[in-house]
């Protein structure tokens, strides 16, 4: 069996369509972080934790200088925005790259905090904005491996909807 090494190099991001290629500098995916309520009861042994949901997320962007165009698009909390991350997602063993495959990243929010600029004698500029995560979705060579819309209580993991029964259960 061969030993098998997967890396993402590279990157290029869209916001609501616009390529910002060469632009943006980082891209922080949203973290997913559940929540977890307590359980205790008379007659177990033991205390335990049991999933009760997801915390809110969050994305950021860095950009390698100050572009008017994100700027804008970063000035309005009022809209939503989409953004696209795309990335070769190569799979290394010992002869070499031997599969490369797409990663793609959809995330909607909004921006909720944005610099303006740092600017420093001899350095490019530099920004970033956070945004505040709705919808966020992972795909890696066309499978889904995780899709959160947390308006619409959906939750799916390889595809399987992990919240069909618990919309059901609350009549939606």
């Amino acid at each position: 069996m061969a030993i098998e090494i997967a890396k993402v190099f590279n990157a290029r991001v869209y916001i609501d369509g616009t390529d910002f290629i060469a632009k943006a500098e980082e891209v922080e995916l949203p973290k997913l972080k559940f929540t977890f309520a307590d359980t205790k009861a008379l007659g177990l042994y033991g205390a335990s934790e049991l999933p009760t949901g997801i915390d809110k997320m969050e994305a950021k962007i860095r950009f390698n200088s100050t572009y008017p165009d994100f700027l804008s698009i970063a000035s309005d909390p009022f809209t939503s925005r989409t953004v696209i991350v795309r990335a070769p997602y190569q799979v290394w063993t010992q002869q070499g790259v031997a599969k490369t495959s797409s990663l793609k990243a959809e995330i909607r929010g909004f921006f909720k905090e944005f610099d303006s600029g740092k600017f420093k004698r001899g350095d490019s500029a530099e920004s970033e904005a956070t945004l505040s995560v709705l919808y966020f979705k992972l795909e890696i060579d066309g499978q889904e491996i995780v899709e959160v819309d947390t308006l619409n209580n959906i939750y799916k993991v390889n595809g399987q909807d992990k919240l069909q029964d618990y919309r059901t259960a609350i009549g939606g």
